[in-house]
C-alpha cells in the first residue's frame, strides 16, 4: 500500500514543516505505516499563529456579515456531509475504532457545523437601564486566534466541538492534532477552503505536544485555547496560560460510575453497562469503568455480562461484523495492560485486546479513581441501607 505524505495546513495550503522533518502514522491494526505528516516545530507555530491573526484582522472575515459566517459553516457542514465515506474510513482506520462507530462520530461533526451555522447571526449584547443621561450595553466580540490542542479518542468530533462555536462568533482556528491521528483534521483543513473559507481562518498544525502544543499555550498571540486530555497536561497548560490569564477550556480525565440497582431490568442493564464501558474499546473520558452492582443481583449480572463480554468480535475496523477494534497504539495498549495488573499475551502485529474476566473481590483505590482508558472495568458489590 502507498503511504501518503501529508504537510501543514496553514495559510490556506499544504505547506512542509520548518524542519523538514516527518513523523509515521501507524495503523493500530497491523502497526504498518498507514501515512506520514509532517512533524511541526514551533515555527510552524508562530506561521500558523500569524496567519491566523492576519485572518482575523482581514475585512474579509472581521467584516463578514454574520449571516454570510453561518452560511459558510453550513457549507463545511455540507462538504462533511459530501466526504462522509472517506472520513469516516480515513477515521476508523487511523483510530483503529470500528467503522460505525466512526460513521457516528462523522454524523455529529456535520451536525456541529450545521447547529453553530444558526448561532452567527444570533450573537448579541444587552442594553441595561441605568439611572440618569447614560447608555449602558454590553456588546460580544470575538476573541481573536484560539488554539485548540485535540485527543486522539475522537479526533474530529472533539476538534468540531471547539472549533465550529469558535468560528460561528467570528474567531479564527489553530488545530493541534493528537500525534497518532491527525489525518482528519488535515482533512477539515482542504474542507474549510473547499467551502470558502478565507485563507488562515483555519490552520492545523501537526506534531508532538511536547512542541507544538507547547509553543501555542506559551504564544502571545493566542487569546484563546482549548484542550482535551489527560488530567496531568491539563494542569501543567493552566499553570502555562495563568500568566497571560487568557481563557482556558478543558476537558480532562473522568471515572465515571454505573449503577445497577435490585430492580434492574436483566437484559437492558447489561447492554447498558457493556456499552457503556466498552465502546470504543473502553478508550473515553466518559467510559462507566466503574460498576456499582446490587448484591442481590450481582451473582446472576455479572454473569450474564461476563457472556456477553466474551461474546464481543474484535478484529480490523473496517471488517463488517466488527464490535471493538484494536487500541490507538502499541505504547497505549502497554500502559492499558500495566494498569490491569496482569499479563495478556500480546501479538508483534496489532494491538487487539485479549479478554480475561476476574472475580477478586478487592478493588484497589487506584483502580477504582483513575481512568483507564481502556477496555476494563471494575465492580463492587453495593447494599441497600437501612431507612
Amino acid at each position: 500500500m502507498d503511504v501518503q505524505a501529508h504537510g501543514l495546513f496553514i495559510g490556506g495550503r499544504t505547506v512542509p514543516s520548518a524542519s523538514g522533518s516527518m513523523t509515521e502514522i501507524l495503523d493500530p491494526a497491523t502497526n504498518h505505516a498507514l501515512a506520514q505528516v509532517a512533524a511541526g516545530t514551533k515555527d510552524d507555530v508562530n506561521a500558523a499563529v500569524e496567519a491566523a491573526r492576519n485572518a482575523f484582522d482581514s475585512p474579509e472575515w472581521r467584516d463578514l456579515d454574520p449571516s454570510k459566517r453561518g452560511r459558510l459553516l453550513w457549507l463545511l457542514g455540507q462538504q462533511v456531509r459530501d466526504h462522509f465515506e472517506e472520513l469516516s474510513r480515513l477515521e476508523a482506520t487511523n483510530v483503529g475504532k470500528p467503522l460505525r462507530e466512526a460513521k457516528g462520530d462523522l454524523a455529529y461533526v456535520y451536525k456541529l457545523f450545521e447547529y453553530y451555522a444558526g448561532l452567527a447571526d444570533k450573537i448579541q449584547g444587552d442594553t441595561i437601564p441605568v439611572p440618569g443621561a447614560r447608555l449602558d450595553y454590553t456588546l460580544r466580540e470575538p476573541l481573536g486566534v484560539t488554539a485548540h490542542i485535540a485527543p486522539w479518542n475522537y479526533p474530529l468530533l472533539l476538534a468540531s466541538r471547539g472549533i465550529a462555536p469558535a468560528l460561528s462568533a467570528g474567531n479564527t482556528v489553530v488545530l493541534k492534532p493528537a500525534t497518532l491521528t491527525p489525518l482528519t483534521a488535515l482533512k477539515l483543513g482542504e474542507l474549510a477552503t473547499a467551502a470558502g473559507f478565507p485563507a488562515g481562518v483555519l490552520n492545523v498544525v501537526t506534531g508532538p505536544g511536547r512542541d507544538v502544543g507547547n509553543a501555542l499555550a506559551h504564544h502571545p498571540n493566542v487569546d484563546s485555547v482549548t484542550f482535551t486530555g489527560s488530567t496531568e497536561t491539563g494542569k501543567q497548560l493552566l499553570k502555562t496560560v495563568a500568566d497571560r490569564v487568557v481563557p482556558t477550556t478543558l476537558e480532562l480525565g473522568g471515572k465515571n460510575p454505573q449503577v445497577i440497582l435490585s430492580d434492574a431490568k436483566m437484559d437492558r442493564a447489561v447492554k447498558g453497562a457493556l456499552w457503556g464501558a466498552f465502546q470504543n474499546a473502553g478508550q473515553m473520558c466518559w467510559a462507566g469503568s466503574k460498576l456499582l452492582v446490587h448484591e442481590s443481583i450481582a451473582a446472576a449480572f455479572l454473569g450474564k455480562l461476563k457472556e456477553q463480554t466474551e461474546k464481543l468480535r474484535l478484529g480490523p475496523p473496517l471488517k463488517d461484523d466488527v464490535q471493538m477494534g484494536p487500541l490507538v497504539s502499541r505504547d497505549h495498549a502497554a500502559t492499558v495492560v500495566k494498569a490491569r495488573r496482569s499479563s495478556v499475551p500480546s501479538s508483534r502485529r496489532g494491538t487487539s485486546p485479549t479478554w480475561t474476566t476476574r472475580s477478586a473481590t478487592r478493588t484497589t483505590r487506584r483502580t477504582v479513581s483513575r481512568q483507564a482508558s481502556g477496555p476494563k472495568m471494575s465492580r463492587r458489590r453495593t447494599r441497600s441501607r437501612a431507612a
